[in-house]
């Protein structure tokens, strides 16, 4: 449950601090620039754009990969073309005559954990409430087997954001869901993205015809990292997560919220006393030695979406026509942007408590703005 995937933190470590210095002069011209071996996507089947009334289960569908997010403000369409993978989980009484809402669920930075992701998608079901559980790993041709710092490399925040709002487009067409109501959550790093959507700017880039996400959940995901712009789609936002959890910074989180709140969001904020980390997954509750961010504030630049440390660019960025080998090379030397911006440990797992309180929680807010009361 490392929360640093967002910008691949702890990959100087893992590869050597002298590659990531070699990354950073190299880089300067396109004769010599360096490039991260990414894994190849995998040979998915043909995607589909839109949905049958009888249909769950595995969907493909189109997306894309744009990697950095100075691709999405400039470029967007040109984005690598992916073919994106999710499960839909369909309450047992639904038909295209009383269509029912959806949510569309994101795993966290370790990928999709026993007892959470499709834990949540059988207990929206039973509650009248259909999911789409997300697994932006797959695609990019992460497998369990792929180091955790990889993981981050070939998937990128950017690429999350991309595919949450492709998922939005192809779940909407889907007889017997109301495309006006479907709302989106994750864990962690996935918490982190639904925040992310809220973007009004992003909307209109990413998914411009159809209706926006009805609500958003974000379940402990770190407040640390923002896109330089709180304008929202005015859609609600919950956040919940636990007093006792380093990695979710309460301070930040309070300021981040304050934030949405005046860029048009109603902001519902519970901390749970006692609850660390993804309390709901089957692993034991125990203290875990990963890295977090603290004390730092992640963004991007509004104009050119150059990646920002405290308001600070690194010496390289992107260019258009970089391969995303190349751009993970460059993912790579922006640790050096981020050298005390580092925590260590934090409580992680499974907390019976704190799970209840966050299910119920989580169901009320979902069937007031969907209007299930």
């Amino acid at each position: 449950m490392k929360i640093m995937g967002a910008i691949a933190l702890a990959l100087c470590a893992a590869i050597g601090f002298s590659a990531c210095h070699k990354t950073s002069s190299d880089i300067k011209s396109k004769e010599t620039r360096a490039s991260l071996p990414l894994p190849p996507f995998p040979d998915y089947p043909k995607p589909q754009s839109e949905l049958t009334a009888d249909q769950s289960g595995v969907i493909y569908y189109p997306t894309n990969s744009p990697y950095d997010f100075s691709r999405v403000l400039h470029g967007f369409d040109k984005a690598t073309p992916t073919i994106g993978k999710g499960t839909l989980v369909l309450p047992q009484e639904m038909n295209a005559d009383a269509p029912v809402p959806a949510m569309i669920i994101m795993h966290g930075s370790g990928g999709i954990k026993k007892g959470r992701e499709f834990t949540y998608a059988a207990l929206f079901a039973k509650n009248g409430i259909a999911s789409f559980v997300l697994d932006y790993y797959g695609p990019r041709g992460v497998t369990n087997e792929t180091p955790y710092v990889m993981k981050t490399m070939a998937t990128t925040e950017v690429d999350i954001m991309a595919d949450a709002y492709a998922a939005l487009k192809v779940l909407g067409t889907h007889p017997a869901i109301d495309s006006s109501r479907i709302g989106i959550t994750g864990y962690s790093y996935g918490g982190m993205g639904t925040r992310y959507v809220l973007d009004k700017r992003l909307k209109a880039i990413m998914a411009p015809n159809v209706p926006p996400f009805a609500l958003h959940m974000d379940i402990y995901g770190p407040c640390h990292q923002n896109t330089g712009r709180w304008n929202t789609t005015g859609a609600p936002y919950l956040a919940i997560y636990g007093d006792s959890d380093n990695s979710v910074d309460p301070v930040k989180c309070a300021e981040v919220q304050d934030k949405l709140r005046e860029g048009g969001s109603v902001v519902e904020a519970h901390i749970i006393q006692g609850a660390g980390h993804a309390w709901e997954n089957a692993s034991p509750l125990s203290e875990f030695g990963g890295a977090y961010v603290t004390g730092c504030d992640f963004s991007w630049d509004a104009e050119t979406g150059e990646f920002l440390v405290n308001g600070k660019s690194g010496k390289f960025q992107s260019d258009q026509d970089m391969t995303r080998e190349q751009r993970a090379a460059v993912r790579a030397g922006l640790g050096e942007l981020a050298g005390g911006c580092i925590g260590q440990g934090y409580t992680v797992g499974n907390n019976p408590v704190a799970d209840k309180k966050s299910k119920t929680l989580q169901l009320d807010f979902m069937k007031r703005h969907f209007k299930l009361l």
